[in-house]
């Protein structure tokens, strides 16, 4: 998944995610957020919905999964600032590799 920084300060932004268009609002695919106040970047996959944190130590984010299955529904970037200027690529974006099913080691809850 690509998926570009949150616009900088003062920057013109869009409209939000999920913003209804016409009629009928778009399906929910992707939903992201930056929030400022704790640098961290948020992305989730479909609507919001309980999920499990866990630490992915190779990517330096925390991905959620759904409570009932390993079925990766978002993840988190703290330190978002730090994070981007040590991965994003030379246009500003960045490469996010999670897998659909999570197949790592599950922390004891």
């Amino acid at each position: 998944m690509s998926t570009m920084p949150p616009p900088p300060p003062g920057a013109p932004g869009g409209p939000p995610p999920g913003a209804p268009t016409g009629d009928q609002p778009p399906p929910v695919e992707t939903f992201t957020q930056y929030d400022k106040d704790k640098d961290a970047y948020h992305c989730s996959y479909g609507p919001v919905a309980p999920a499990r944190t866990i630490w992915d130590p190779d990517r330096e984010i925390q991905v959620r999964l759904d409570l009932h299955s390993r079925r990766v529904v978002g993840f988190s970037i703290p330190n978002f600032t730090a994070w981007h200027a040590k991965h994003a690529t030379e246009d500003g974006g960045f490469e996010m590799d999670l897998p659909a099913l999570w197949e790592g080691d599950l922390p004891a809850a």
